[in-house]
């Protein structure tokens, strides 16, 4: 009897030997980063490409006061001349379009001011489909339309966290990634004590190495919960209200798992152990595939972070490309560009889409449909990443091609364009008010 309870005792434990494997969400940006799909910086790509970008001048963090009224006064400058080049750039832009594209064109030259304004903030993708509508329904899908200036893909991120924060949230994970790392590694030495006591007969050394086992995977989990909810805090591209309803439902199971770890601590028989492990069992099972939908909408907000650099680029690529012209430079990269834009809106899509199925997870209660969104979810922000790398490649293209007519893509890092932002990240910089 002995013997078959300490059997049942070992059945219950070594089930729980996933909660200490390495835990990977099975989610990946590799590729996405700036050593991959962004390798070119995107904003801020290498003259290694053959693109070369302005770097704007260091200046000193003291200064005198008038020094910082002049430096007021001259981004009030700069901003001014920038929304005069917007004009002149956007009347050219459309004179373009007449003369290329008058299918297009015609689609939207009885559109209103504004609405024509937040047209020509459109990825060239967007524009091509907004095209195919009729009038009344440009002006439906452009009402939802938000536009914001921007400069460099910080301007689209939806909080901004201080670098201390930043550090303390980092510092917050790392603290947490050496937490499960131990609980792991005094997991395996307990349940090397738990086997030998076990196959000596030692019931009462068993029980205690038993406990002990229990005790580090609680742990474990606990500090894995901690490291994802770390990634969200820091991660500026998950909106405050998003996040704190991510941390708190985080915190939720953090508090649970506590819950039956000091179980685990009150146990004191065979008995008492197989219960508590059962339960920490089943609060896992439970528990996999929720952590998986947490992590993943860290890695789903870094992908984003990927697009708006894609689609601010796009914008300044444009504005490069208009500067070569006027300069009497000729080179045609009007298709790769279009296939550019093509690319980061089915990126952009796969991740709205990815974003929907992970909202949902969040919401649910049963086990089995969590698990099926997370993995759908995945696919999806897999299929991203390949639509953001064949944009890359694509961008690759152009600037070959341009370097090959002997010409070198200027992209100006401190230029402001214009583009279409998420819903939760800014408000219009168009009021309904400039409608004529």
């Amino acid at each position: 009897m002995k013997i078959k309870a300490l059997f049942v005792l070992a059945v219950f434990l070594f089930s729980l030997v996933p909660v200490l494997a390495e835990e990977n969400t099975g989610v990946s940006i590799e590729g996405v980063s700036a050593e991959g799909v962004d390798p070119i910086g995107i904003v801020n790509p290498s003259a290694d490409e053959g693109v070369s970008v302005p770097r704007p001048v260091a200046i000193s963090a003291k200064k005198t006061v008038q020094e910082r009224e002049d430096n007021a006064v001259n981004i009030r400058e700069r901003r001014e001349a920038a929304m005069k080049t917007f004009e002149v750039r956007r009347k050219a832009t459309i004179e373009r379009l007449k003369e290329k594209y008058p299918e297009k064109y015609r689609r939207i030259e009885a559109l209103e001011t504004n609405s024509v304004k937040k047209f020509m903030a459109l990825s060239r993708a967007k524009q091509k489909e907004f095209a195919k509508l009729d009038k009344a329904e440009i002006q439906k899908r452009l009402a939802k339309v938000r536009v914001k200036q921007v400069k460099n893909v910080d301007d689209l991120k939806v909080r901004k966290l201080t670098k201390e924060r930043i550090q303390v949230l980092r510092n917050k994970y790392n603290k947490a990634q050496e937490r499960y790392q131990s609980a792991k590694g005094n997991y395996l030495a307990a349940r090397e004590r738990y086997l030998e006591a076990k196959n000596s007969g030692d019931k009462e050394a068993s029980i205690e190495h038993a406990k002990e086992i229990l005790l580090r995977s609680a742990e474990s989990i606990i500090a894995h919960l901690e490291r994802v909810m770390a990634k969200i805090e820091e991660n500026e591209n998950i909106a405050e209200e998003k996040a704190a309803s991510l941390v708190e439902k985080i915190n939720t199971q953090i508090s649970e798992v506590e819950e039956i770890k000091a179980k685990i601590e009150a146990a004191e028989t065979a008995g008492e152990i197989r219960e508590a492990a059962r339960e920490l069992n089943q609060k896992w099972k439970g528990l996999r595939y929720r952590i998986k939908s947490f992590a993943a909408r860290g890695v789903l907000a870094r992908v984003q972070g990927v697009i708006h650099r894609a689609e601010i680029l796009e914008k300044k690529l444009e504005s490069a490309l208009e500067r070569m012209e006027e300069a009497g430079i000729g080179v045609d990269v009007d298709e790769e560009v279009e296939r550019f834009s093509s690319f980061v809106e089915d990126a952009k899509e796969k991740f709205e889409q990815a974003k929907e199925k992970l909202e949902n997870a969040h919401g649910s209660t049963d086990r089995e449909e969590i698990k099926a969104l997370v993995d759908e979810a995945k696919e999806l922000i897999k299929q991203s990443r390949e639509d953001l790398k064949s944009a890359h490649e694509t961008l690759k293209e152009i600037v070959k091609k341009i370097r090959g007519a002997g010409q070198e893509l200027n992209i100006d890092q401190t230029e402001l364009v214009e583009v279409e932002a998420d819903e939760d990240s800014v408000e219009d910089d168009f009021s309904d008010e400039e409608d004529e």
